[in-house]
């Protein structure tokens, strides 16, 4: 099997079992409205349709549920080693587990923090902050947001003189 077949299925095994730690971080919250889940829905590994994601390259998405572009949505990113999202923003919050690779995330100007496979992080909206991966292999990701995608990018200040 080749490598990115085992990476595949890691991930697909990787998400399967940390879905239900989303689930539990979600609950706690006293706002937390869980989706009512109805009928059945398997999607293999091999079966993902990968697409790629708009304005960011090296970055690839499957739309789990919910439409991205309209209203709450729970997506799988698979971004290139060397992939970064430059200081922005997102209008609705976001929760998310790191599957394989590893994620950086550099939160409010702090020191980036680099997030291996089994990392889980949230961010409530507006949280200025830089998204990159890290290393030679590919991160993916699950990510749960509470409304429609969108990336607003932030000026950095600027640096004065000493």
């Amino acid at each position: 099997m080749r490598l990115s077949g085992k990476v595949s299925w890691i991930a697909a095994g990787l998400v399967l079992g940390l879905v239900p730690l989303l689930v539990a971080a979600q609950s706690a919250s006293p706002h937390a409205q869980p989706a009512k889940i109805s009928g059945k829905r398997l999607i293999a590994a091999s079966e993902m349709k990968w697409a790629p994601m708009p304005g960011l390259e090296g970055a690839q998405q499957v739309a789990l549920f919910g439409d991205p572009t309209k209203e709450a949505h729970r997506i799988l990113y698979k971004w290139a080693p060397g992939t970064k999202a430059p200081l922005h923003t997102h209008t609705h919050g976001d929760r998310a587990v790191v599957l394989s690779g590893t994620l950086s995330l550099a939160v409010e100007g702090a020191a980036p923090k680099l997030l291996p496979p089994g990392s889980f992080f949230e961010m409530a909206g507006g949280t200025p902050h830089i998204t990159a991966v890290e290393g030679e292999a590919p991160c993916v990701f699950y990510l749960e947001r509470e409304g429609p995608f969108d990336a607003n990018m932030v000026e950095a200040a600027p640096k004065t003189a000493k």
